[in-house]
Order: C-alpha cells, then sequence, then structure tokens
C-alpha cells in the first residue's frame, strides 16, 4: 500500500487537479488568484521510475502513454477522484503522520502510476505544457509542488554546509561561563548570556567553500549580510521576528554594508530575494551553482481550500514577492549539524550557527 504524509499526498492530488481543471492559474498576492489571467494546459509529464508518463487531452478523455501503454480515461474520473483525494488528505487526523487513502492509489494503478512522488533526476516535481494565448507559443515548465495542506516545507535545508563560523570578540569568557553556555539550549538565552559577559560575535566564514562561493554569485556581500541576520535570528526569542521581511528590514536599517540606500533604498530586499529565487530554482549548498534554470522553473501552491496556483521565474516579480513574503528562518537540530558550541581554535574561542529557511505556509 502507497502511505505518505499530507505534503506527499499532495502531489498525486496535484497531478489530478491540474488534468481535472485542465487550467494553470497564476498566483498573486496572499495566495490568490490573479483574476483572469490562466494558460490552458497542454500536457503534462511525470517521472515514474524509468519512465516518463504523458498525459493529453482529446476531447473529454485524458490520453495516458509511456510509449509501450496507452490509456484513454474520462476527465471526469480525474474530477471525482481529485475532489476524493483531497478530502482524504484534508480529513487525515491532525499530527498523523503517514496514512493510506487505497481509493487513490487504485485509480493512480489503473495507469501505472506505482509511487506518491515522481522520480526525476531534475529538481523539479511535474513538468507542464502550456498555451500562451498572447504569444501562440506552447512552452514546458517545470515545478516544485508546495502544499498549504501539511508542515510548511523548508527552502532553505540546514546541513553542515550552511554553518557560519564566529570568533567570540571582547571580553574573554571563563571556563565556567563557556560551560553554562554550552549547557544552555535556548540560543536567545545562549546570546544573553554572552552580552551580560561582555562578548560578542565577529563573523569569520562560511565553513563550506563551496557554498561561500555560491553566496558570492548573489553578491560579494552577501556572506555577511547572511552572517549579521543569523545573528539577528538567534537572538530573538519572538517567534513572529522570524520573518525575512523583517530581519531585511534590520539589516537595512543598520546598512552595515555602506549601499547608497538614497539612491535604492530596497538593496537589500533585492539581494536577499535573488538568493531566494536562485536557491527556488536550483542552488544547493554543497553543489557548485551555476545559475541553470532548466532544472526547475517555478511552484506550485496547493492551498488550504484544495486550489492551484503558480508562482514561475518567467513571472519574475510574482516569484520573487511570493519567496521573500512567505519564508522565515528556524532553528534547526543542532546535534545533527555541529552548531551552537562554543569551541577553542588555535587560542581563539568561535561558535557555528547554522542557516535554515522555511515557509511560513
Amino acid at each position: 500500500m502507497l502511505t505518505g504524509n499530507k505534503g506527499e499526498w499532495s502531489e498525486p492530488y496535484a497531478l489530478l487537479k491540474l488534468l481535472a481543471d485542465g487550467k494553470l492559474f497564476l498566483g498573486g498576492e496572499n495566495f490568490s488568484k490573479i483574476k483572469g489571467l490562466f494558460y490552458p494546459i497542454v500536457k503534462i509529464l511525470r517521472h515514474e521510475k524509468e519512465r516518463i508518463i504523458e498525459f493529453s487531452y482529446s476531447d473529454s478523455l485524458i490520453i495516458i502513454s509511456d510509449e509501450k501503454l496507452l490509456f484513454k480515461v474520462p476527465i471526469n474520473d480525474f474530477v471525482k477522484n481529485a475532489k476524493l483525494c483531497f478530502e482524504k488528505i484534508k480529513n487525515s487526523k491532525k499530527g498523523k503522520g503517514s496514512f493510506e487513502i487505497p481509493e487513490i492509489e487504485e485509480f493512480l494503478s489503473s495507469f501505472s502510476i506505482y509511487t506518491l512522488k515522481a522520480k526525476s533526476k531534475q529538481k523539479n516535481d511535474i513538468t507542464i505544457q502550456i498555451e500562451d494565448p498572447n504569444t501562440f507559443i506552447t512552452p514546458s515548465m517545470g515545478f516544485s509542488i508546495k502544499s498549504q495542506l501539511g508542515r510548511p516545507s523548508t527552502l532553505v535545508n540546514a546541513s553542515g554546509a550552511t554553518n557560519f563560523t564566529y570568533i567570540i570578540a571582547g571580553k574573554k569568557l571563563t571556563g565556567e561561563k563557556i560551560e553554562e553556555i554550552n549547557k544552555t539550549r535556548e540560543f536567545s538565552r545562549k546570546f544573553k548570556l554572552l552580552a551580560e559577559s561582555g562578548a560578542s560575535l565577529q563573523h569569520e566564514n562560511v565553513e563550506n567553500n563551496i557554498f561561500k562561493s555560491n553566496l558570492q554569485t548573489i553578491d560579494y556581500n552577501f556572506e555577511k549580510i547572511l552572517s549579521e541576520i543569523l545573528v539577528l535570528f538567534y537572538s530573538n526569542d519572538i517567534s513572529s521576528e522570524n520573518t525575512i521581511p523583517k530581519f531585511i528590514n534590520k539589516v537595512s536599517s543598520k546598512n552595515s554594508f555602506g549601499y547608497d540606500l538614497k539612491i535604492n533604498s530596497s538593496m537589500y530586499e533585492l539581494i536577499m530575494k535573488k538568493f531566494l529565487t536562485d536557491y527556488a530554482l536550483g542552488m544547493r549548498a554543497a553543489e557548485v551553482w551555476k545559475r541553470d534554470y532548466q532544472a526547475t522553473g517555478g511552484y506550485l501552491i496547493v492551498k488550504d481550500d484544495g486550489e492551484i496556483i503558480c508562482y514561475h521565474f518567467y513571472f519574475t516579480k510574482n516569484f520573487e514577492d511570493y519567496l521573500f513574503s512567505n519564508t522565515r528562518l528556524e532553528t534547526p537540530d543542532p546535534e545533527k549539524h555541529g552548531f551552537g558550541q562554543i569551541y577553542p581554535d588555535k587560542g581563539v574561542n568561535k561558535i557555528k550557527l547554522n542557516l535554515q529557511i522555511r515557509f511560513i505556509k
């Protein structure tokens, strides 16, 4: 039996819903559809293990083919099963992990889909060919599927590569104080203890040289901008203040890097948007980034009401605004990623802080 959480079941739901609607709607502010703006779907491609399954339309039928097998399924079957799938996901008990939807599994297997998640070497979950009525072109665009039905997904996943190293400057800490700080689990409390001891953090480096290089493709100062944001985040104890826009407002007000904000007051916002967009479209901390946007083109958002909207880098401003307005920093597991403890290095005390960015919803 197929089992998955709400986010994982959202992927086959998105396939069923898109085929049932036959339209791709563009998203605007606050996850609303842009009125009157949608693109007819010509076909959808899904990677299923070693096969690429193609879904296209013929009158009231969905034609499904993988070059060997051919199925013809009424569109109404997709309408019915999309509705059922959404109801089962929504009605799944809160906090429940993996669950089964036997009716949807049976429907998917009737045209040879046997997994919840598409198996692709690329970073997109689904590829959609649309028809642009203005230009009459039919571009194929790759999307990652993000669901509001389950826990918000991460944009920047924590790893050892996303560690930032800081020198503990100012007053020298005693061994007892270091032990007290290291035993403290709450980061805002750690920072209060550091401040009370007359110590401060001075950014030294990004632990992973590849990630350091990737950050330089955004802006030469971006590594330092992120390091400043991390200090603000870990010293904060108000969760509602941990959003990307609020941190950008703070670093912009401080303007440690001397940008001429009289000419362009949005410099820090623009730099951050560039980073979020590149990360959404394929950048990874431990992989050399060469701005290959072919891997994925944007996000499909499965909304809480079951509707699906897209944010695509083809529509740059909407996509950037979506990423910027709907992301926040969070604390990953220090035990897994080796950060948050003061340690000596060549006679100097240091500490590492880790970067992880998650969607708000």
